[in-house]
């Protein structure tokens, strides 16, 4: 019975990766066989990301696409998308370590994760493991985020309905989607974030002992950096019915994201003025005398 379920399932693979739209009136037969529907999708932008970091968000997002869950199972992001390296094709981008941006081999797979993660959740799924950045990011609002690295930060969710879920990416340079399919559902589900507190920036003053600024004088400064305060926030996962009503508000989680300092750079150039000669006694002239 088991093998001939995984069958059915391989089958349906196939058809699907001939074409989601052909396939999805076809049924799944499991214990419960449902039509398979788009249950929830989640976008994210990244148009203004550079060619590295876009170059690693296909990447990532083509290793996701057509993944396969059975009821049940779960499903883990590291598993399916695999180590982020320069061997596999991955480049140097943004990312975040230790509460500071920094240059590292995969800068951008987080932003798949993190749609992945978003929508999961609208679709009904359970989430079994995420983990925040240490700092905002500009794709998603506070504590909406799902921070991915391949040795110790997974996401994963469990597939809780009676039929298999299929995930379908697309990313296109400008926006990336993330869609799951299933059985259909009941009512639908939205997110919800919501900041309950901030922490002030603080300030990182540097002296231009290098004379990197010759244009800054001596004793004035000029802004490097703007800050940005660190917030808490709370997420909720917001369900209704199908006619509209709200069913439930339930709180999935809490977090705390580090403020990022201002830095401010101190010139040390001696300022320059006007030089002219040193002027000297003046001169009356004389009298021409006549004879």
């Amino acid at each position: 019975m088991k093998k001939r379920y995984f069958a059915i399932i391989f089958a349906v693979f196939l058809l699907l990766q001939a074409g989601i739209g052909k396939a999805s009136a076809m049924p799944f037969y499991g214990l419960e066989p449902k039509p398979l529907e788009l249950r929830a999708e989640f976008s994210t932008g990244y148009s203004t990301s550079g060619e590295e970091r876009k170059h690693n968000i296909a990447l990532a997002a083509k290793a996701l696409d057509h993944a396969l869950i059975a009821p049940g199972e779960e499903f883990s992001f590291n598993a399916r998308v695999g180590e982020r390296s320069a061997a596999r094709g991955y480049k140097e981008a943004k990312i975040i370590v230790n509460g500071k941006f920094t240059e590292g081999i995969g800068g951008g797979v987080c932003q798949v994760s993190t749609t992945l993660y978003n929508a999961a959740l609208c679709a009904g799924m359970r989430i079994t493991e995420y983990h925040p950045h240490s700092l905002q990011v500009g794709y998603v609002k506070p504590g909406a985020d799902a921070m991915v690295n391949y040795y110790f930060a997974d996401l994963r969710f469990v597939n809780v309905t009676k039929n298999p879920v299929y995930l379908k990416t697309k990313a296109d340079g400008k926006t990336l989607t993330v869609q799951v399919y299933g059985e259909k559902m009941e009512g639908r589900i939205e997110l919800m974030s919501k900041i309950v507190g901030e922490t002030a920036p603080g300030e990182t003053i540097l002296i231009d002992t290098e004379g990197k600024y010759p244009e800054l004088p001596k004793g004035e400064r000029m802004i490097l950096r703007y800050g940005k305060a660190g917030v808490r926030s709370e997420s909720y996962v917001l369900r209704y019915s199908e006619s509209g009503k709200l069913i439930e508000k339930k709180r999935v989680r809490k977090d705390s994201y580090l403020p990022v300092d201002s830095v401010v750079v101190e010139g040390t150039a001696e300022p320059v003025g006007c030089e002219r000669e040193p002027i000297g006694a003046e001169e009356t002239p004389q009298e021409e005398k006549t004879a």
